[in-house]
């Protein structure tokens, strides 16, 4: 048994050092004015790629010998959120705040196959967010029609769509519809060597370490630390979230109330029914 534990211990402590050595950050440059990617990589197996604009996180583990695998974390890519606001009882508001670009259309308490309305008219060139839509009848159900590919403004595709179908239990009266950008939802996972210092990505991306994990400024341990241990949507949407609506400089207690979480049941869909009506119009004038 006493040298079973020894034998453990010695294994742990390995693990423990390749860990350390691989633990820092590195610099990716790119050519571009915005800058390149930074790569965070923290001894408990997360870690950071930040970039102009964003960041993903993920985690990563010892395949065999310096080879390792880094595995993306996958958000969800739209969610609903609700709450109950006692001053707006005799009516529903949903917030819509997606990417215009993708083609989205959507439909309010349908029973069967009613038609989705585009969000936007065709040829829409202008936007002009928050977009809030308002209704009288309580809220149930509802279906998002997302395109597979992305439409760039062309005529919503009624084939090879994702529906996002949300069932509202609870007797909720404000909503927020988020969509996030495909970058942080989308899976994927890379291999990489590291070897004295260097983290190779492929045999023409060889990164080398600006600075251990123990000499790393405390603003970017907790900008890292903070960001691998939270999700962008979180189960309850709180005040001071970046998509928390904005409700201006003085906002009383029932703009202050949290959102709570809808997640959508996704499943693919052919021939849908688009209706030749839209939600919102968003035209520049000439």
């Amino acid at each position: 048994m006493k040298v079973l534990f020894i034998i453990i211990t010695l294994i742990s402590s390995s693990l423990y050092a390749q860990n350390d050595q691989i633990s820092g950050s590195y610099y990716q440059t790119s050519g571009n004015p915005e800058g390149g990617t930074t790569f965070i990589i923290l001894p408990n197996h997360t870690f950071v790629v930040a970039y102009f604009g964003g960041a993903r996180k993920g985690t990563w583990k010892l395949k065999a010998g310096d080879i390792y695998e880094f595995t993306y974390h996958t958000e969800e890519k739209h969610v609903l959120f609700g709450r109950t606001k006692s001053e707006d009882k005799d009516s529903v508001n949903v917030n819509i705040g997606v990417d215009e670009q993708e083609g989205i259309a959507i439909r309010f308490n349908a029973i069967n196959k009613e038609p989705f309305i585009p969000l936007f008219n065709k040829g829409a060139n202008c936007f002009s967010y928050p977009y809030h839509y308002k209704q009288k009848e309580q809220l149930k159900t509802l279906d998002i029609s997302v395109p597979k590919e992305r439409q760039y403004y062309k005529e919503i595709s009624t084939d090879s769509v994702n529906i996002y179908s949300f069932k509202v239990e609870e007797d909720y009266n404000d909503f927020i519809l988020i969509g996030l950008p495909e970058t942080y939802s989308r899976p994927g996972s890379f291999i990489a060597k590291y070897h004295e210092g260097v983290l190779s990505l492929d045999e023409n991306t060889n990164l080398k370490k600006g600075e251990n994990y123990e000499d790393l400024n405390e603003e970017t341990l907790n900008f890292a630390k903070s960001y691998t241990d939270t999700e962008i949507l979180p189960q309850v949407l709180e005040y001071g979230n970046e998509f928390f609506p904005h409700h201006g400089e003085y906002p009383d207690k029932n703009d202050l109330k949290p959102f709570y979480k809808i997640r959508p049941v996704v499943k693919p869909l052919k021939d849908i029914v688009i209706s030749e009506n839209n939600l919102f119009t968003a035209k520049c004038d000439d």
